[in-house]
């Protein structure tokens, strides 16, 4: 995003009628600062709007044990927090007790949705920055090249390297390859065509009675060494970006959702997906259109057998088939059972 004044951003919460001037509660001295970014609570630093929803905080952020405790390393050029907060002197010194790494909160009805009509206000066209091509690289007359291609790379016909991304040296994108703001690879990844990197996550929240999409301005962070088949699609995060690791390869048409977390040498085959904030460990294998459930945590060495459906994280070293997916030993004896129960 482009750098905003902080006051430029306490004028428009209180236009926009999230919270009323007196509201804004200052705990830094400085009582103006350059915003240039955003972040969930835990990642924030001193110049980054985050939000915190207060008692419901862990649903919120997803960051398993992230309490009170902790709280007082948190730090942020803005944070929204919950108005039952801050409910009279004593709850407002309690509250810049707890927390005071921030430099302004501002409390409102819902913070959640402040965060995302800020996202939607500052910070949805990406800060300035001029195309890099190196001479090295092979760039087709009919590609699109605003980010920053590394050595050696490759770009083929009627790709788009939108503005504000960059790829690593010896990248090669085959052809229809779109590659969103925000999305950083490694070297020597390789991108079929249609691959897409960095679209808006299928994200929805409810407020006022009426569904709202999410936008998903974090981007996708890639390692070394990756590889994505034809149509495959990995979707940007909402405040921290979907990443993926070192050396892990996806087959055609495969799917990562928004705020996923994969880990290295990780295999997707054809039709596979991960549904959004799944983390997965190193050394995962996912058969052709295994499908995972959002929030739910993949072990290291996981093994999931094609179209199994799994509902339930899945500790390190197992083999899972079926729906729901449980170890594939069991799944072998109900399957045995089941046909024995159909001759009767």
């Amino acid at each position: 995003m482009k750098p905003v004044l902080a006051s430029v951003v306490q004028d428009w919460i209180v236009k926009e009628g999230f919270a009323p001037e007196y509201s804004l509660i200052l705990v830094s001295p400085q009582k103006d600062f350059n915003i240039d970014g955003f972040a969930p609570i835990e990642k924030a630093g001193e110049s980054d709007v985050s939000f915190w929803v207060g008692d419901n905080f862990k649903s919120a952020t997803n960051v398993p044990g992230f309490s009170d405790s902790v709280l007082e390393r948190v730090k942020a050029g803005i944070l929204f927090v919950p108005a039952s907060l801050n409910a009279g002197a004593e709850a407002l010194t309690a509250l810049k007790g707890r927390l005071p790494g921030v430099r302004y909160l501002v409390p409102v009805e819902n913070p959640y949705h402040v965060m995302v009509e800020f996202l939607n206000r500052f910070a949805m066209e990406p800060a300035a920055s001029a195309a890099v091509i190196p001479s090295s690289a092979k760039v087709h007359p009919t590609a699109v090249v605003e980010g920053e291609l590394g050595e050696n790379c490759s770009v083929g016909p009627h790709c788009v390297v939108m503005a504000a991304s960059k790829l690593g040296a010896g990248c090669t994108l085959e052809a229809n390859v779109t590659i969103y703001p925000h999305v950083q690879v490694g070297g020597n990844c390789v991108f079929q065509a249609g691959a897409v990197m960095g679209s808006r996550g299928f994200g929805f929240y409810e407020y006022q009675g009426k569904r709202r999409p999410v936008p998903h301005l974090a981007g996708v962070r890639v390692g070394d060494r990756c590889s994505f088949g034809a149509n495959t699609v990995v979707a940007a995060g909402f405040l921290a970006p979907t990443t993926i690791g070192n050396d892990s390869h996806f087959d055609s048409m495969v799917q990562v959702a928004h705020n996923c977390r994969v880990g290295d040498n990780v295999y997707m085959a054809s039709q596979s997906a991960l549904a959004g904030s799944v983390t997965v460990g190193n050394n995962v294998e996912f058969a052709g259109a295994a499908k995972v459930a959002d929030h739910l945590t993949i072990g290291n060495n996981v093994r999931v057998a094609a179209k199994a459906g799994v509902t339930k994280s899945i500790p390190e070293g197992h083999t899972v088939s079926g729906f729901p997916a449980v170890d594939i030993d069991l799944w072998r004896r109900c399957m045995v059972r089941l046909k024995q129960l159909g001759k009767k």
